[in-house]
């Protein structure tokens, strides 16, 4: 029992235990499952924020790298250089600061300012011209140089809105600026200091001013008493200093007239003003003076009889502004700056006052036929007289100077010393007036000095720029004059006459002196031409134009006047005709009447210019030439072989005349080089292009519009046709054209070769039915002409013969047959036939 109890308790113990063990298995695995879990939790949490933590960090450095990217790298600027050497007399300033050059300025009584960019290709090219006034007028004025596009610099900060570069100011005392808008040459800027520096010219007869009014477009003349109307004179001077940024060369004159020289004018009233042009004069009758207001009435009332023209050198519609007006007669003649009076221009405006004088005005007449031919003549002495002259001053200088002993040089001298004079100085530098005469550039030649005597040598030099002689010999005639005042009439009268030599010799550097022809005029010389405008009622334009400036726009004429006699031509545009007549005659004014009176009477022939003239300024793009043998292009002809090598010619010519300017043309170009290729094996059939506006042709010849395409059949030139308008350009219309207007020999052996060309099979096909049609037709007029011509029956039968073989052949072969024999009937043809 003992035992059963055992059993039946150990049975029990085991059936309690069991579950015990599945629930502590049960529990562990839930323990298990539940750290699984909570670990795959922990997992895809740490998954979760890992993405977030990785995308905020991308963010941060994406955000880091664009602020790096876009932040602004400011490289330090180059330290900045001289734009001038240094040997120049400009006061240059690199690093664009203001201050020094405008304490300058406001202590001196005429400086300059020449505002740069030193990458600036103008302002490069302007340099040497600023840098060559400077050496002429470093005594008269204060020059100076400031870098305005220096970074951080006071001029780029103060003048950032300027559009171009550079800019030269001048300035006078009283805050008077004026700017330089004229061109950047040397003599051009030349002129301009000269005007500032003599802006207003007194006179004291009416003599005086004749002679002002016969080289200039007009002169404006202020009458005023200098002890009671200072204010008046002020207000002038400031108009005729302001009105040069209008006229930076001077063209139109301010005059003054003081004290009782008035009267001699006919004038009563000081003060006032009046503009004395060459058919009227006027007077300025508004009591305000100012400014704005003389010059507004100056521009309003100013007449001009003849003008020079001097384009800006950009794209301007200055010319068309006369051209519209009606005729323009158009006189390309040097001009000098460096001197006051130019003969051509005074020659011109006698003939415009000619031309319009209407009313046959005795004053007019006077004035053109006689007081200014004296006047041409008088500048021709003067100028003679001037280089005399000058050439006796360089050889005393060069003889007198460099052995003059030092012993003689005094030791004491009283010096009177002008603040101002020291300021103008451009670097403080007193150099005396003999250096500027051995300072000329060393590669000129000199014009003055005789062959036994040469310029200054390496050893005068020394003693030129030692400063002692001009102190000693600035006039040996006046020993007890103070030598040292450069502000003393002998020092100012020896001034002018050195700067009247410097400038005669830069001046003929730049060209001679060119004098024309001077005769007398009356009689049957003028009566022709005195008061044409109102004969035939139309107006013409008198211009004078700078032919060592604008010889490119003659050029554009056709006309090269820089190889012509003086660089001087006369050339008249009829813009309503779309004509140009040039004069071949020597240049006088006699000629140049007769001239204008043959055009108004049709006797001229019209000029016909031409593209092989010398073209050295105005440069046209071309094609390079292909030297190969297989090569086709368009022969070149130009307006003087037109007539010879395509109207006089025996020979078939097809014609493109195009442009330059056009850009269908090219695409019309290279069809036509297709069909030349085509039909190269014919000898007789030559093709070629003309540039219609580089080459003038006959009326007849001349094109409405471009491209134009014309065949010349060689067998009769006046049937001449044109490709028709409304076709489209295609290689197969012009070939259609070309062959079209063949002669009946040309055109069969044409019609092979564009069949032989074809490599479509539907146009080979199509071009075996034309040949069969073309042949029937030959046939057709071969028979009539046996009937017309039985003295060529003999000939005419072999063609027949020929074209019935030929016909045969045709239709024994096919689509794909060999055009060789065909070839071979089609030659045999033609040479019967021609």
């Amino acid at each position: 029992m003992s035992d059963v109890a055992d059993k039946i308790t150990d049975r029990e113990s085991r059936q309690i235990a069991e579950p015990s063990a599945e629930r502590n298995a049960l529990s562990q695995n839930q323990g298990t499952v539940a750290v699984n879990s909570l670990r795959k939790y922990h997992r895809n949490m740490i998954i979760y924020y890992g993405k977030e933590v990785i995308c905020i960090i991308a963010l941060i450095l994406t955000t880091y790298a664009t602020l790096q990217n876009n932040a602004t790298r400011t490289a330090r600027s180059p330290s900045p250089k001289n734009f001038f050497s240094p040997g120049s007399l400009v006061s240059d300033s690199p690093n664009g600061r203001l201050g020094p050059t405008q304490t300058r300025v406001s202590l001196s009584e005429l400086s300059f300012v020449f505002y740069y960019a030193p990458w600036c290709a103008n302002s490069q090219r302007s340099r040497s011209a600023y840098d060559h006034v400077a050496r002429l007028f470093y005594r008269e004025a204060h020059f100076a140089a400031i870098n305005c596009w220096q970074p951080g610099g006071e001029c780029r900060l103060q003048y950032s809105k300027v559009q171009s570069w550079p800019v030269l100011m001048a300035y006078m005392p009283g805050g008077l600026a004026v700017q330089y808008n004229g061109q950047w040459h040397e003599r051009n800027l030349v002129k301009f200091v000269r005007s500032l520096i003599e802006p207003i010219q007194r006179i004291n007869t009416p003599n005086d001013l004749l002679t002002m009014l016969s080289g200039h477009d007009a002169v404006v003349v202020a009458f005023v008493n200098m002890d009671s109307h200072q204010r008046f004179y002020q207000i002038f001077f400031q108009t005729a200093v302001k009105f040069l940024e209008r006229d930076p060369m001077q063209d139109m004159r301010f005059s003054v007239v003081t004290g009782e020289s008035a009267k001699e004018f006919g004038v009563d009233t000081v003060p006032s003003i009046r503009l004395y042009q060459w058919n009227e004069t006027l007077e300025y009758f508004n009591s305000t003076w100012t400014v704005p207001n003389i010059t507004s009435w100056i521009v309003d009332h100013n007449q001009q009889v003849a003008l020079w023209m001097s384009p800006p050198g950009i794209k301007s519609k200055l010319f068309s502004q006369y051209t519209k007006q009606g005729m323009a007669l158009l006189f390309f003649t040097p001009r000098n700056f460096y001197w006051d009076w130019t003969d051509g221009y005074t020659m011109i405006r006698q003939l415009g006052m000619e031309y319009y004088n209407c009313l046959n005005d005795k004053w007019i007449h006077e004035m053109s036929r006689e007081f200014m031919m004296y006047q041409r003549k008088d500048n021709h002495y003067n100028h003679m007289e001037l280089r005399r002259n000058c050439k006796e001053l360089l050889k005393k200088f060069q003889h007198t100077g460099p052995f003059m002993p030092k012993s003689r040089m005094p030791r004491h001298r009283s010096i009177s010393v002008n603040f101002v004079n020291v300021l103008n100085t451009s670097k403080h530098v007193d150099n005396d007036l003999l250096r500027d005469i051995c300072s000329i550039e060393e590669d000129t030649k000199t014009k003055y000095a005789s062959p036994e005597v040469s310029s200054c040598q390496a050893g005068e030099r020394k003693h030129c720029d030692s400063g002692e002689f001009f102190e000693e010999h600035l006039n040996p005639m006046s020993p007890s004059m103070n030598q040292l005042d450069k502000r003393s009439p002998e020092s100012l009268q020896a001034l002018a006459e050195k700067r009247s030599c410097e400038l005669l010799q830069h001046g003929e550097v730049v060209n001679e002196a060119i004098f024309f022809p001077t005769t007398q005029l009356g009689g049957n010389r003028t009566d022709g031409l005195s008061g044409l405008a109102c004969k035939y009622n139309k107006t013409m334009s008198f211009i004078v134009i700078d032919s060592l400036t604008y010889h490119p726009f003659a050029e554009r004429l056709g006309v090269d006047v820089l190889a012509a006699r003086d660089k001087s031509a006369v050339v008249i545009i009829d813009p309503e005709n779309e004509s140009t007549f040039v004069m071949h005659e020597e240049i006088t004014l006699g000629n140049i009447m007769q001239f204008v009176r043959n055009f108004f009477q049709r006797r001229l022939n019209r000029y016909l210019k031409t593209s092989d003239a010398p073209s050295k300024f105005t440069h046209t793009y071309s094609e390079p030439e292909n030297t190969s043998k297989s090569s086709v292009s368009l022969e070149e002809v130009n307006s003087r072989n037109f007539q010879e090598i395509v109207i006089e010619s025996k020979s078939t010519a097809v014609v493109l005349f195009h442009s330059r300017k056009c850009a269908f043309c090219t695409m019309m170009s290279q069809n036509v080089l297709q069909v030349a290729q085509i039909l190269r094996p014919i000898t007789h059939l030559h093709f070629y292009s003309i540039d219609g506006d580089r080459n003038d042709l006959p009326w007849q010849y001349t094109m409405e519009s471009f491209p134009s395409l014309i065949i010349f059949p060689g067998h009769n030139k006046v049937e001449s046709r044109i490709y028709p308008s409304h076709l489209p350009v295609t290689v197969q219309n012009i070939l259609s054209f070309v062959v079209a207007n063949l002669n009946r020999g040309t055109r069969l052996r044409a019609i092979v070769l564009a069949c032989r060309a074809s490599k479509k099979i539907p146009s080979l096909g199509h071009c075996i039915e034309v040949l069969r049609a073309e042949v029937e037709d030959n046939i057709s007029e071969s028979l009539r002409e046996w009937r017309l011509a039985p003295h060529r029956r003999s000939s005419i039968l072999r063609r027949l013969q020929i074209l019935r073989e030929l016909y045969l052949h045709l239709y024994k072969t096919n689509q794909f047959c060999d055009f060789k024999q065909l070839e071979h009937f089609v030659r045999r043809i033609v040479k019967i036939w021609s």
